[in-house]
């Protein structure tokens, strides 16, 4: 009797135990997904759920954070530090002063644009950088010859001419007027020349607030006497002076005057002013900003620099490198971010990044390179970490070391916007809006370039401090991701990974005869497997774990698929769980499968 033979069917085994996260590419390498959701690469080459994150607090009306020493926040109007509300408690919220910036320089920590700033190793120290000061009305304003203390010349008379005086007494004086300027001499035993005249200026309040080797700006100062020689030198006094010395009710700028006099007609002004920037930075002892837009009148593309240590002061100009500085930008745009890498300030457009050269005002230089700059209204996502700046461009995630790369081609070709960022132990941290409006939290695995997506929410921004990362979210909620301190959320971790096609790619008619996922799950978690089969969008149910009660427990769970062209593989599920590996036996079908 003759008996059919049989031949077993060709079967091969294809194993996958190192996963690396998210690729939506068409075509992605072995071990990705092409969707996901509070997944963590943490523990490579095991994929796991991310750790429940832990509640800080809850903020009404959420602005801005940042670490110092301490955490900082802006809550409403209020700066906070440490938990405690500082004095700072007057931020406006009107449309066109947001979003808030906040940057620390050395003890002190400042908001922008509404240019505040707290000293947060002693709380009485804090204030504004732009003072405005008016004299009061009807009240009078006087102008007298001093020395740079401010000691007014009252010891002698004080003589005015071309010639000087016959038979001076000690410590009489004269203003020779055959020089221009004018020159001061002093007559002890001979005529001593004063190198620096000095004017003192006396009205209630005027320096009340201000500081010596402050800028300030005069204005509607006026001679109201009839020497026409006075009445120029008195309008020379209207410009912007370094102050010598100053006290609640006075003043001491460089300048020179013939005659004491005293102006009643109408206030004067005594302001210190500040540029407003739409990005600010530190950078080596100055902070840095940029603006481009209106400026006291006039359209700016502009970037500056405050005085060298010295914040409140952005228009000292005396020639040495304590100066303040400010150059002109030729490229077209708006600003769109800024950073401060490799120990200078960069400021970024979309389609190109300024970086200034040099140590002091008198040698710094602007060197512009064309780039995939920072996408706009995505400032906030700029991060300078290990010799690389990280940002979001027009065209995904960025990395400029000195030209930017792309990092981000895995997230897809849809195009992300907005965003916040930050960098923790290697991660970076990226919450942006995706093309449909939707958030996502992305995290790159810096060392590794793998990224993995956790939820849907969006930040307003991070702060790293300590082994802690912080993020603010804009609902409110201050978290800790790593769950140093707070309250541990209360609902479980729900997740999802989807792969991309499996099967299609093999041009000699096998089919997947069977799935084995190996996967630990943790007390009460939960896991559902799915499978949806030639790219119909349609989810089947093939099964379902969970983890048991009291344990942990390692699961091989086998799936049998139906034939077909190629399928998609979907697990979910709520709690904790590690996916260490997927294998598929693959079995020579017919032609027609």
């Amino acid at each position: 009797m003759l008996y059919p033979e049989l031949n077993e069917i060709p079967r091969s085994r294809i194993w996958t135990e190192e996963f690396y996260g998210l690729d939506r590419r068409p075509k992605a390498r072995e071990g990705t997904f092409q969707a996901m959701g509070n997944m963590t690469g943490d523990r490579f080459p095991v994929l796991r759920s991310r750790d429940k994150r832990h509640i800080v607090r809850e903020l009404d009306n959420p602005q801005g954070m940042m670490a110092m020493g301490k955490l900082a926040w802006i809550d409403g109007d209020t700066l906070y530090y440490d938990g405690e509300k500082t004095p700072i408690q007057s931020l406006s919220l009107d449309e066109d002063m947001l979003p808030k910036q906040m940057v620390s320089m050395g003890a002190y920590l400042l908001v922008f644009p509404d240019g505040m700033y707290y000293n947060t190793t002693d709380p009485l120290d804090y204030g504004t950088l732009v003072r405005e000061y008016q004299s009061p009305e009807g009240e009078p304003v006087t102008f007298e010859m001093c020395d740079m203390a401010g000691e007014v010349y009252q010891r002698g008379k004080v003589t005015r001419g071309e010639e000087a005086p016959e038979e001076p007494e000690d410590g009489d004086y004269w203003l020779d007027t055959s020089t221009e300027p004018h020159a001061l001499y002093v007559w002890h035993k001979q005529w001593i020349g004063i190198s620096s005249v000095y004017v003192k200026i006396r009205a209630r309040g005027i320096g009340r607030g201000l500081n010596e080797q402050d800028n300030v700006t005069l204005s509607g100062i006026q001679y109201e006497g009839n020497d026409e020689m006075t009445r120029e030198q008195i309008a020379l006094l209207n410009e912007t002076h370094v102050l010598q010395a100053v006290g609640d009710d006075y003043l001491v700028v460089i300048g020179v005057i013939d005659t004491n006099c005293t102006q009643r007609l109408g206030p004067i002004r005594a302001d210190r002013r500040a540029p407003r920037m739409d990005f600010v930075i530190e950078c080596n002892n100055r902070l840095w900003g940029c603006r481009y837009g209106e400026q006291d009148g006039e359209f700016v593309n502009r970037i500056y620099s405050c005085a060298l240590g010295d914040f409140r002061n952005w228009q000292k100009y005396q020639g040495n490198s304590m100066d303040s500085y400010y150059v002109n930008v030729g490229t077209d745009g708006p600003f769109t971010g800024a950073a401060m890498h490799r120990g200078m300030p960069y400021f970024f457009k979309e389609t190109c990044f300024h970086q200034i050269y040099g140590v002091t005002p008198s040698d710094f230089q602007m060197v512009t390179t064309p780039c995939e700059g920072v996408k706009e209204g995505s400032g906030g996502t700029v991060v300078s970490h290990n010799g690389l700046i990280y940002y979001l461009g027009r065209n995904g995630p960025q990395a400029l070391e000195s030209l930017p790369g792309a990092i981000g081609k895995a997230l897809g070709p849809g195009r992300l916007s907005g965003g916040a960022a930050g960098i923790w132990n290697e991660k970076y941290f990226l919450s942006v809006r995706e093309e449909n409006g939707s958030g996502s939290l992305y995290v790159l695995d810096t060392e590794k370039g793998t990224w993995c997506r956790e939820d849907d929410g969006e930040a307003l921004a991070f702060a790293a401090l300590g082994g802690e990362m912080y993020m603010l979210h804009k609902n409110g909620l201050l978290y800790a991701l790593n769950g140093t301190e707070g309250e541990e959320e209360e609902m479980p971790v729900s997740w999802y990974v989807e792969t991309g096609p499996i099967g299609y790619e093999d041009p000699y008619r096998k089919y997947i005869g069977r799935l084995l996922l190996m996967l630990r799950l943790e007390k009460d978690a939960q896991c559902r497997i799915l499978i949806d089969y030639d790219g119909k969008n349609e989810w089947q149910k093939k099964g379902r774990l969970n983890g048991s009660a009291g344990t942990v427990k390692t699961y091989c769970a086998p799936v049998i698929p139906r034939r077909c062209e190629y399928l998609r593989l979907r697990l979910e599920g709520e709690g904790a769980v590690e996916l260490y590996g997927i294998a598929r036996e693959v079995s020579r079908g017919s032609d027609g499968r």
